[in-house]
């Protein structure tokens, strides 16, 4: 009989039969990490065995059907779902392998809907399993000469169930009040095992392509250490600031002997954080045989600094993949290399799959790429999530996580920790007890804190007073103020709640004369990314000259500096005023806008920030936790009026206060649609099992899994009142528009990369107003890629709403502006 064949190249020279690419995936899985290893080896060996027929045998060979038309993975769903079953493990190995195999393809389903009329097991019955279409009897037939022993395999992988589901139970996941978080870790198991089974798939299927075998990568934690400590040996410490930094440093790095957990690093802004937590990442990664460090950051403003600081440090060249910049304004230049076009197109290639698999050491990314990962049912976003275990994860700025997805956040980190062997490292100055919520699902270590002065270290580094009043202020007020302290002190930031408050601020220091003697830069959200980098840099240039002079005890002669901006510049954005003015806000909002100022101590003696209430601030309802945050804010200072608002006690406070308030009502479990959350949805999914009880089975769900993936991940978004992604007139934008519209399919898939810089997000009512005006335009159907009309994007501004310009002419067909 001819050997069944998995794959075959398209010059038909070269075959793989099915049952090496079974095998090759199989071990691929097992061997990917040292747990759990028999059930990912169990479903490689079934995820393809649909191919075992001579349907799929003939489209292969002939191409005489559509792709997608043979159906070739519910069959090992169906294999699965035969084996008998004796205890709960048995069950959630059937149906953990039940769901990976089928959906290898696609996505993770729903197992049960979130209606609770219909379930995933629906589709691998015994009625589906007869259908003539699935080949099924001939599948078994041919399975019995592969000579697996799947019975045996099956055994051993619902030990590894039985193995995971009692290291829940030591680790503190018992009881009825943990009964969620018992359901969510069965998720993120199931997850754990696709993940396994979809890179190994695809990692074997690119080897046969490609006609070699890729070579494990190895990291040398060693090499990596010795560049980093050469580094830091070239501080200079004579000032107290850097001593101060010195002695965090030394602290994180006493820390790395400590066993794998979740750990918290709280260092006063300037205090050397970054490169802090990265020393215990890279020693505490060499003592814990860690496979890699993952630094996660909450804004794309400082993701290419930290880049950059990390390749400096490790002697890292732009173009070596020891580091790998994962987040969407990382674009690498391999389409300007003067390089062999094949050349590039295997670079491009191997760039994207590395974004797709993170197996790289380092890594760099956004919080919205982690949290879209893991809250994802989809097969590729998922690839990445076993590569997460055995790492040590760095989330920087972590007061900065969305406050409804922080339910989720515990759990995914908890299980990261618990049962894939990850350290997890929450960096900030303003440290949320994360801990302390309701459900407190985050199973943080004993003594977690990695340093033990952190107060004292806050007293030392004190370099600003907060001054706040509780008396509302106007706009054209708060200008006013803003020019007084940017000509006393050199340098003002001015930090406010609403892209339209600083938009019209700006617009009034650029029509008052007594301005012009000023450098004054705006900086907002309404601005592409490559937009706001160039204001950032462009500050940064101005400021030096005028710090150097402050720290000289010189007198500054040119002109001062304004910034006028949205909060996106209060965390980890590495400049420093003089003054700092910010509209009334939450007191952690507030303690992070007075990290920009005399950050590096330029001044010994310390910097006054001004809080204000702003009058008649309406915009505040639909940014509800900003409003939220400011109103708690202002009833501490009400009720301790003589109290020190930079002081961890107040900090506490308003967290205590902040999170009462949020975990009203689920707030904390990502609120969706019909009064459900993604919490419930991912774990017991209690409403829709009692719908199921009451209209399809008075017996009650009889399955271990009940998750509901697909729906919260169709629905899950970071940004969650982000409408559309437009892109807007700036720079080179009209030459990647061009490519987009003229150029051939790679040409067309670079442009799309290239334009992610240069694309606003707009919320609901921005698009339906700039749709009014006839604004947006589509531009490309297939990507679905819109395009601002360039009087609605100014230079000073970004996007605007209302212009001055002449009513715009339309296509009366198509609607477009032109």
């Amino acid at each position: 009989m001819k050997a069944l064949l998995a794959h075959i190249n398209d010059e038909h020279t070269r075959e793989q039969t099915l049952q090496e690419h079974l095998l090759h995936t199989a071990t691929f899985s097992k061997k990917f990490e040292n747990r759990f290893g028999n059930i990912a080896f169990l479903a490689g060996c079934l995820h393809d065995i649909g191919k075992a027929t001579n349907r799929f045998q003939s489209y292969l060979l002939n191409g005489d059907a559509n792709r997608g038309d043979v159906i070739h993975s519910l069959q090992g769903a169906f294999v699965s779902a035969g084996f008998p079953i004796s205890d709960e493990f048995e069950m959630l190995t059937q149906e953990v392998l039940e769901g990976a195999i089928a959906k290898h393809h696609g996505d993770l389903p729903d197992y049960l809907s979130p209606d609770g009329y219909s379930t995933f097991f629906d589709s691998v019955n015994s009625d589906r399993q007869s259908d003539e279409k699935y080949h099924f009897d001939e599948v078994k037939k041919n399975l019995t000469g592969m000579k697996l022993d799947l019975s045996d395999y099956f055994n051993t992988a619902a030990l590894d169930s039985k193995n995971f589901v009692e290291g829940l139970m030591n680790d503190g996941y018992q009881g009825a009040q943990r009964q969620g978080s018992f359901n969510f870790a069965l998720g993120l198991y199931t997850k754990y095992v696709y993940s396994r089974l979809i890179d190994a798939d695809r990692l074997d299927t690119a080897q046969f392509s490609e006609g070699a075998k890729r070579q494990q990568r190895e990291v040398d934690w060693d090499a990596l250490i010795s560049r980093f400590e050469s580094h830091l040996k070239d501080f200079d410490n004579t000032s107290l600031v850097n001593r101060i930094r010195t002695s965090i440093s030394q602290q994180c790095l006493d820390a790395c002997d400590r066993p794998t957990g979740i750990y918290r690093l709280s260092v006063p802004t300037g205090g050397g954080k970054t490169l802090a937590s990265f020393r215990f990442a890279l020693h505490h990664a060499q003592k814990t045989v860690k496979r890699r460090i993952i630094y996660v950051i909450p804004y794309l403003s400082i993701t290419e600094q930290t880049s950059r600081d990390l390749r400096k440090f490790l002697d890292l060249s732009a173009d070596d993949d020891t580091l790998l910049e994962h987040y969407s304004s990382a674009v690498n230049e391999f389409d300007d290399m003067k390089i062999p076009e094949q050349m590039r197109d295997e670079l491009q290639r191997k760039r994207q799959e590395a974004a797709q698999r993170w197996d790289n050491p380092i890594i760099v990314t956004t919080m919205v790429q982690f949290l879209e990962t893991v809250m994802s049912s989809h097969g590729t976003d998922l690839r990445k999530f076993h590569n997460m275990a055995d790492s040590v994860i760095i989330f920087d700025e972590i007061q900065s996580l969305p406050i409804n997805t922080i339910h989720l956040f515990d759990e995914v980190v908890s299980f990261l920790s618990k049962v894939l062997n990850t350290t997890v490292l929450l960096c900030t100055a303003t440290q949320p007890p994360l801990e302390k919520t309701q459900r407190k699902n985050l199973l943080i270590s004993d003594n977690p804190d990695l340093i033990a002065e952190s107060e004292g270290y806050q007293e030392q580094l004190r370099r600003t007073n907060i001054i706040a009043t509780a008396e509302e202020i106007s706009i054209e007020a708060l200008a006013d103020r803003i020019l007084e302290l940017a000509m006393t002190e050199g340098s003002c930031l001015a930090i406010v709640n609403l892209k339209s408050e600083a938009r019209r601020i700006y617009q009034m220091i650029a029509n008052d004369d007594r301005f012009k003697q000023c450098n004054v830069i705006h900086l907002s959200t309404s601005m592409c990314g490559r937009h706001r980098r160039d204001q950032i840099s462009h500050m940064e240039t101005l400021l030096k000259p005028l710090n150097e002079t402050i720290r000289d005890k010189r007198v500054y002669t040119g002109k001062p500096v304004i910034c006028i901006s949205t909060q996106l510049i209060e965390a980890g954005v590495d400049v420093s005023f003089s003054s700092v003015v910010r509209a009334m806000a939450g007191l952690d909002s507030i303690m992070q806008a007075a990290g920009r100022c005399n950050r590096s101590g330029e001044s010994e003696t310390p910097k006054n920030v001004y809080v204000y209430p702003i009058a008649n601030e309406r915009g505040l309802s639909r940014l509800k936790d900003i409003e939220l945050g400011k109103s708690i804010t202002l009833g501490l200072m009400h009720d301790y009026p003589d109290a020190d608002l930079q002081s961890k006690e107040m900090l506490d406070a308003f967290y205590q206060e902040y999170f009462h308030e949020c975990d009203k009502g689920g707030r904390m479990d990502y609120p969706m649609a019909n009064d459900r959350t993604a919490y419930e949805l991912l774990s017991v999914n209690e409403t829709a099992r009692e719908s199921y009880m009451d209209h399809i089975d008075n017996r009650g769900y009889a399955h271990c899994l009940a998750q509901s993936f697909k729906t919260v991940s169709d629905n899950f978004h970071v940004i969650s009142n982000v409408a559309r992604n437009v892109v807007v007139h700036y720079g080179d934008s009209d030459i990647w528009v061009d490519c987009l519209r003229n150029g051939d399919a790679k040409q067309r898939v670079k442009a799309l990369r290239k334009l992610q810089d240069y694309s606003v997000s707009l919320f609901d009512y921005e698009v339906q107003k700039l749709m009014s005006h006839h604004a947006l335009e589509c531009i490309d159907k297939d990507f679905d890629v819109w395009q601002l009309n360039e009087v609605y994007y100014k230079d000073d501004y970004g996007v605007v709403t209302e212009t001055e310009m002449p009513l715009l002419m339309f296509d009366n067909e198509t609607g477009c502006a032109i």
